[in-house]
């Protein structure tokens, strides 16, 4: 799965060389390497597993910068970069110690936590969900945000999202329908969950190149939590998205489609049960000639069901899943 970052840091980091965690400009400045090639080491070669902020910065440990120079002395000898991945591998395994990790609520690194190997920790789902329901009893956005900073720095961005965020999010829609504790505790993850999706989904966006895909969540308020991961899943991918707030007239979206030169739309759609007010507009959409739509969420096999003069092709209903499939098939589509 590729990485966007999704947030452009300040010029100066808040993360002190001091907590064991370094932003790529001090990386290439202590190395000498490029952080273009640096990036492309990550994602062409798996060489490079540095550890993400939430908003999907690189954060890189001193056992990465030694990496790098190990690296790039194979390439001074004639190793291909393609190789060095295998020569590395029959190298001795370091001893591993304990990494000091950034605690947003404290003044001194965590010394808690053993750094594991390639930078990223692999990702149990229960603590995870547990730290996201405790910190919703706060009942403040500030409190979630700094748990989930953590979350995400020691899981990867997809470790947090892929089960946990929706794990926590159904938690606490079940224990709303019952306890006002709940409801309110629900209230408040979804403004702070609806709020950081849309910040991290407008940055991402300006990374994204190639076609564009208007997209429509159905629904309100934190029901559209679930295709608001999908639309910032896709666009990590680096597949531009149009998010639209309300369904639009098949001449509107035609027009739209024509001016993007779009290859698809595409809609996160619920049950036409559960989503009354929406399902005649959804329905003229896709009874309507068109470019291709894919569906996604709860009602996409309903919908695709549908005698439609469009080509109807649904998704995964797993958001981070979706993403994937999503784009890979525009961006094959767009190359034949």
């Amino acid at each position: 799965m590729l990485y966007n970052p999704v947030m452009s840091l300040p010029p100066a980091s808040d993360i002190p060389p001091s907590h064991g965690l370094f932003p790529i400009r001090h990386v290439c400045a202590e190395t000498g390497i490029n952080p273009v090639t640096l990036r492309a080491w990550e994602r062409r070669y798996g060489l490079i597993r540095p550890l993400r902020t939430p908003k999907g910065h690189r954060l890189y440990s001193a056992r990465d910068i030694e990496r790098i120079r190990k690296i790039l002395a194979f390439l001074e000898e004639g190793v291909a970069v393609s190789q060095v991945g295998r020569v590395l591998e029959r190298e001795p395994e370091p001893e591993k110690g304990r990494a000091a990790m950034w605690d947003p609520e404290s003044d001194t690194p965590s010394l808690s936590v053993t750094e594991p190997a390639g930078g990223v920790a692999p990702y149990v789902p229960d603590p995870v969900s547990d730290a996201l329901l405790e910190a919703s009893k706060s009942l403040t956005p500030v409190h979630l945000e700094r748990t989930y900073a953590r979350l995400v720095m020691r899981h990867g961005w997809e470790g947090v999202h892929e089960q946990a965020f929706l794990h926590t999010y159904s938690a606490l829609r079940e224990q709303a329908r019952h306890d006002p504790a709940a409801e309110a505790r629900l209230a408040v993850f979804a403004c702070w969950a609806t709020s950081t999706f849309a910040e991290q989904l407008r940055s991402a966006l300006l990374l994204c190149e190639g076609p564009t895909c208007p997209a429509l969540i159905e629904g309100h308020g934190h029901r559209r939590l679930t295709g608001q991961l999908f639309l910032l899943a896709t666009a990590r991918q680096g597949l531009r998205v149009l998010p639209l707030p309300d369904p639009i007239s098949p001449p509107a979206m035609e027009q739209l489609s024509t001016h993007l030169d779009s290859p698809a739309i595409v809609l996160h759609v619920r049950t036409p049960s559960q989503a009354a007010g929406d399902s005649e507009r959804i329905r003229t959409l896709l009874m309507t000639p068109g470019v291709p739509c894919f569906l996604v969420g709860a009602g996409a096999r309903t919908w695709a069901a549908l005698e439609s003069p469009r080509a109807l092709m649904t998704l995964p209903l797993a958001p981070l899943q979706a993403a994937d499939a999503l784009t890979r098939q525009v961006l094959e589509q767009k190359r034949t």
